[in-house]
């Protein structure tokens, strides 16, 4: 879910997250990965500039949007070549609840000492997607 932000990304921009995601990475293993991430989303329709803040333990991750009062739980789904992959379902500020927040998928890779972070969801017939590098807390 693309937090139903209305983000104004340059078409480039989301040729960069393209590249940024087709890079390859050294493989993580989980427990490097555990820790409190954030930085600032950038989205290609809707929202745009606000923070995600994701929190990895050994069990569990969560996602938080606090400029849009929304968050999620994610579910890890798999990983390879050094991406992680999850499905997130925004557990409050949800879109049909009055919110500004849709379930997505993200994908997340190590990115020299910091985590790049590519969102990807739909709504209205419309492909959205967002990215940022996030920096450990």
């Amino acid at each position: 879910m693309t937090k139903v932000i209305h983000c104004r990304v340059r078409r480039a921009s989301g040729h960069a997250l393209v590249a940024l995601l087709g890079m390859s990475a050294p493989a993580l293993a989980q427990s490097d990965m555990v820790g409190t991430w954030s930085g600032t989303v950038a989205q290609n329709e809707g929202s745009s500039g606000y923070s995600v803040v994701m929190t990895i333990t050994a069990t569990a991750a969560t996602t938080d949007y606090p400029d849009l009062k929304c968050g999620g739980a994610l579910k890890r789904v798999g990983s390879a070549g050094g991406y992680v992959f999850y499905t997130e379902t925004i557990t409050h500020g949800r879109l049909d609840q009055g919110g500004r927040c849709i379930d997505g998928t993200i994908t997340t890779t190590p990115a020299q000492g910091k985590l790049a972070w590519g969102w990807f969801g739909t709504f209205k017939g419309k492909a959205l997607n967002g990215y940022a590098l996030l920096t450990r807390r």
